[in-house]
């Protein structure tokens, strides 16, 4: 093999390597079974039968009780345009409130700088009375 074949095979396998490199990171980001959550801490939620709030943006929250894994307030997130995701209760941040006019507990609040979708009261939503849905 000459020397120009042996540099010209290197720089082939170089340029596959880098194609390698940042390809397999694209395909992984397009893989739409891929969770991808929207805050941290944030799992997979299916909503309860009857859930219908409609109209909803990336970034509001609804409080619920039927987050996996989490006890007392969780928060169901919505994503895009619907309720997908949900995240236990975490500290208080500047500014945040308790949704809903209920007590917190120190880590019963919503995701730092998320907004309560005021707009729905149906099945799912967190009572403080019995600390389940409606």
């Amino acid at each position: 093999m000459t020397l120009a074949r042996v540099k010209a095979c290197c720089r082939f396998l170089g340029a596959l390597a880098a194609f390698s490199w940042i390809a397999a990171p694209l395909i992984a980001c397009t893989n739409e079974t891929t969770f991808q959550p929207i805050t941290y801490g944030a799992k997979p939620w299916d909503p309860p039968a009857g859930w219908d709030p409609v109209n909803c943006a990336t970034g509001n929250y609804v409080a619920i009780d039927s987050c996996p894994g989490c006890s007392a307030i969780s928060y169901a997130l919505c994503v895009g345009d619907t309720f997908t995701q949900c995240v236990c209760g975490g500290p208080v941040w500047p500014g945040a409130t308790c949704p809903l006019g209920l007590v917190c507990s120190a880590n019963d609040f919503p995701p730092e700088n998320w907004t309560e979708y005021t707009d729905y009261d149906g099945p799912g939503h967190y009572t403080q009375d019995a600390g389940s849905g409606d």
